[in-house]
């Protein structure tokens, strides 16, 4: 491996910064160019996919699909196709629309019942209405931390395919979005580096660790990880980024796009970072809170490592 690893400069820089560099090297050899075939029969076990995609003006949007375990398959170790016809998607989500103007792909297998996690970035070789298929460029597992224990599935007798959208929109957040904020313990953010590689990450936490600021500022504390640092990275050259608050139990989500700014070496006197006094902002350029197509089924418990 070279001295660089995996890397680009942005993460680079921030394990520098931080004094994690030598962490993120050693951690990078679970970092490969294709789908290890242990993880095949877990990509079919899933049923939801977090995914980030890019619109035609740079924003960069973190969304989600669901559908019952078989709807995701890896063809081969380089390959990974989504079955549109047996998958649901958020109302009014564009992430189909994004991802026939720009092909590249950032995704995420989660299972919340088991907190196992695995990535898969790329771009779409293929598009139409019955399925997209991955060319993958990149895929590693992923630490247990931070995820909240649940069972989500799409209900046993299903749903239309296409629903009436029950859509809200906005530039500024209103009292129902801020209350689902406050309530949240499950977010995903998505970022993208200059040359468009696109990345979806896990945020957890206890409810309300994210936090609104003001009505188009959100500030969200940045855990200990992995140290490779994918978001804050790429967020150091491209400021661009999407996030999706999940409400499961209330069936809503909120997504938002707009600008991040990363914070480091922050005063901490509540804690809310867990020791590493780094948060991240998101100014709010554009948001939309919907309903999503699945249900709770149980919520188990949280995440031990959420900080006290």
């Amino acid at each position: 491996m070279d001295s660089e690893g995996p890397y680009h400069k942005g993460e680079i820089a921030i394990q520098e910064a931080v004094g994690e560099r030598a962490q993120a090297l050693m951690n990078s050899v679970v970092i490969k160019d294709e789908i290890l075939t242990g993880a095949i029969n877990f990509i079919e076990r899933q049923p939801l996919m977090v995914l980030a995609t890019e619109n035609a003006n740079g924003q960069i949007w973190a969304s989600m699909l669901f559908g019952k375990p078989g709807f995701i398959r890896a063809l081969s170790t380089k390959e990974l196709l989504v079955d549109l016809l047996q998958a649901k998607e958020i109302d009014g989500d564009p992430f189909l629309d994004n991802l026939a103007r720009n092909p590249r792909i950032g995704a995420l297998l989660i299972e919340l019942d088991t907190r196992r996690r695995l990535k898969i970035n790329g771009r779409v070789s293929r598009q139409n209405e019955q399925e997209i298929l991955i060319a993958v460029e990149e895929s590693f597992p992923l630490c247990p931390k931070y995820i909240q224990r649940r069972k989500v599935r799409l209900p046993e007798d299903g749903l239309p395919h296409k629903q009436t959208p029950e859509l809200a929109t906005g530039t500024s957040l209103g009292a129902e979005e801020l209350e689902l904020i406050a309530n949240c313990d499950t977010m995903f953010s998505a970022t993208s580096n200059p040359q468009g590689n696109l990345d979806i990450s896990h945020r957890g936490g206890k409810p309300g660790f994210v936090r609104a600021i003001h009505a188009t500022r959100l500030r969200v504390p940045d855990f200990a990880g992995n140290s490779m640092f994918n978001s804050f990275g790429n967020l150091q050259l491209n400021d661009r980024a999407g996030v999706i608050l999940l409400d499961f139990a209330g069936r809503q989500c909120l997504q938002i796009c707009g600008r991040a700014t990363v914070l480091l070496a922050q005063s901490d006197p509540q804690n809310e970072t867990g020791g590493t006094n780094r948060f991240w902002e998101l100014e709010v350029e554009n948001w939309q809170r919907t309903t999503i197509p699945a249900i709770e089924l149980e919520f188990l418990d949280a995440s031990p490592h959420n900080p006290k």
